[in-house]
């Protein structure tokens, strides 16, 4: 169980933190008075928000947001992507901390994150959904961490929760414990953390962001995080990792981006096509090819029987034409004693065949819609 009260102010230490959460409770706290901060310092981060409609969720992401500030100088932005109503009028009165409202026409939430990194002063900057949340330690010990190692970014454990009935609780669901790496392409493309996890430093991101690989547009909102990923991985970067769960995604039955797995599916192939279209063919760009293409293989194995022929044939393109990759980072141990009989790719179809549902069995959209999301594809 996790409390939303004002969290503890205590040192940065792994085993400090480490007892409340392996109970999954954080402890109440009675002076739930904010630590004074100081406007007049340069920020230490800004927290950017893009948002549309849902405001109840959005509230308590910023309540959440607001009580992990503690003693830091920061700033919220919420970039309003053309909600029905504004955000600020429909929050107006039920907020009593300082949020800076951003209304863009409706865009996309990659264009509206894109649009609040445009107007952060923070040295530091950390992207979240409107409907997630954060451990109230989190900035602290994360900042505090970059600092320590004039990191780039820094990323931590996860958690997936829910709201009790009583809304001022969450439960948690499950936890995942993130690999460490330093390697900026394991991280951003092989583990690939949730959107409310990473704490980067703004200039890290400015500099790439300038002239990205992948160009921002609307039909990439649906992996907007990805996006980000994808940017960054093919350079240098200094990473860190705190080994505690301070993500927290917030399980709802409202709509998101990841209820319908096929335009998630199709926005990140296309992304995929776009990235491989720019990357530069060049020694140093070889881990980025060689992991996109075993991923593809990996992602191919995934999909169901029957789901569409032209996402499947390009989806296994790439992965025959990216550089060679070892066959056990393709399959376990019966992949493995398949591939070395008939081959790697009759391997996966007889796998898929035998493993795998039909698509009629997990399909969230019509026919006529997937062919629809499918058209942008056809001229990649």
């Amino acid at each position: 169980l996790i409390n939303l009260g004002k969290a503890r102010s205590s040192t940065f230490a792994g085993k400090e933190l480490a007892e409340p959460l392996k109970d999954k409770a954080y402890s109440q706290i009675d002076d739930l008075t904010p630590a004074p901060r100081n406007p007049m310092t340069m920020l230490d981060l800004s927290i950017i928000i893009p948002a549309y409609n849902r405001a109840e969720l959005l509230r308590e992401t910023l309540r959440s947001v607001d009580r992990a500030i503690q003693s830091l100088n920061a700033e919220i932005i919420v970039v309003d992507d053309g909600s029905a109503e504004p955000l600020e009028k429909q929050l107006s009165g039920t907020i009593d901390f300082s949020v800076r409202f951003i209304r863009q026409s409706n865009q996309g939430s990659l264009i509206a994150r894109n649009h609040g990194l445009a107007h952060a002063n923070g040295k530091y900057v950390f992207f979240i959904d409107s409907d997630d949340h954060v451990h109230p330690d989190k900035f602290r010990v994360q900042i505090a961490c970059l600092e320590e190692h004039q990191a780039d970014a820094c990323y931590s454990d996860e958690c997936v929760a829910h709201f009790n009935a009583d809304q001022s609780t969450l439960s948690i669901v499950s936890e995942r414990s993130l690999p460490l790496t330093t390697d900026p392409v394991e991280l951003y493309l092989k583990i690939q953390p949730t959107p409310g996890n990473l704490i980067f430093r703004r200039a890290y991101l400015t500099q790439h962001f300038a002239h990205p690989i992948v160009p921002p547009e609307r039909s990439l909102s649906p992996v907007g995080d990805t996006w980000i990923y994808y940017n960054l991985m093919i350079h240098p970067a200094k990473i860190v990792k705190v080994d505690q769960p301070y993500a927290i995604y917030i399980q709802h039955d409202q709509d998101r981006y990841s209820n319908c797995w096929e335009a998630t599916g199709i926005a990140s192939l296309r992304m995929t096509l776009i990235f491989l279209k720019h990357c530069p063919n060049k020694e140093s760009t070889l881990p980025v090819r060689r992991q996109i293409g075993e991923s593809a293989l990996v992602s191919w194995r995934k999909l169901p029987r029957n789901f569409h022929a032209e996402f499947e044939s390009k989806v296994l393109e790439i992965w025959k034409t990216a550089p060679p990759t070892p066959i056990e980072n393709l399959g376990g141990r019966l992949f493995q004693q398949l591939a070395k009989l008939i081959g790697i790719e009759n391997t996966a179809r007889l796998l898929k065949r035998i493993q795998r549902p039909d698509y009629s069995k997990i399909r969230t959209i019509d026919r006529q819609t997937l062919n629809t999301l499918m058209q942008p594809l056809s001229t990649l």
